[in-house]
């Protein structure tokens, strides 16, 4: 990720926190696993998707340092609503990999309410030591309603060692002639311990053109923040960029 940057400030790392945290990561994948096994694979569905940008940009901040990143996941989904997947991604900061386990419940409430809620966790495999500990975890959920989305994220412990952090965002799209979307976002993040972050708390908001041709997805977003470029760990990664990117579902 994040949510996640080169020049961020963070603490020592803490031994005991990191073999803490792998074992919160071992159990998590555990309890994931017991989710499949319960819920019946007859009816689930295993799906893929692999995508490829000009930039990864999580919550308005550049992940790859301005340059080129590939994607790629798996998920299942199951005929109650229980899902899970796992998602990978490369990185320009300490680590070079992002790697997310998720899972959670989708459902509907009629026919036109939608609600979402699961956990996260996003593990940086490769993280060299001397830093604090990148990995951590997300509760989510979501309301959606005619093309309008409420949501929010929510960790205990976030990007290095900052403490807790809150999430809200509001998302809203529509259908375009020609099978074109139109997408709508704006989000804020809020850390407690802004130092440890390496950035005060923040807004981001995004607008995105999209099309579905030949099987694959074509994408072209414009993200931008209200952080300058001193309080975004000195550096322009909070600015304003276009984005284009494409993605295949397998």
């Amino acid at each position: 990720m994040s949510r996640h940057l080169s020049a961020w400030s963070i603490k020592l790392i803490k031994c005991n926190r990191l073999e803490l945290k792998m074992n919160r990561t071992k159990q998590f994948i555990l309890t994931t696993s017991l989710l499949l096994a319960f819920s019946g694979t007859a009816a689930a569905e295993f799906t893929g998707n692999v995508s490829v940008g000009t930039d990864y940009i999580y919550r308005g901040i550049s992940q790859t340092d301005e340059t080129a990143t590939i994607q790629g996941g798996f998920d299942w989904a199951g005929e109650s609503g229980l899902y899970a997947g796992v998602w990978a991604s490369n990185l320009a900061f300490d680590g070079y990999i992002e790697m997310d386990v998720y899972a959670g419940y989708a459902g509907s409430i009629g026919e036109a309410v939608e609600y979402d809620v699961g956990l996260l966790h996003y593990d940086y495999p490769n993280q060299a030591s001397g830093h604090g500990d990148y990995n951590f975890d997300e509760i989510y959920g979501s309301v959606s309603y005619k093309g309008i989305t409420l949501g929010f994220a929510y960790s205990n412990d976030f990007f290095g060692e900052s403490g807790s952090a809150e999430y809200l965002y509001a998302e809203y799209a529509l259908d375009l002639p020609q099978e074109f979307g139109l997408g709508f976002h704006y989000g804020m993040q809020n850390i407690d311990d802004n130092d440890a972050f390496g950035a005060p708390d923040y807004d981001e908001y995004s607008v995105s053109l999209t099309k579905e041709l030949q099987g694959f997805g074509f994408g072209l977003t414009w993200h931008d923040t209200n952080l300058s470029s001193d309080e975004c760990f000195g550096s322009d990664l909070c600015e304003s960029r276009v984005v284009f990117a494409v993605s295949k579902s397998l």
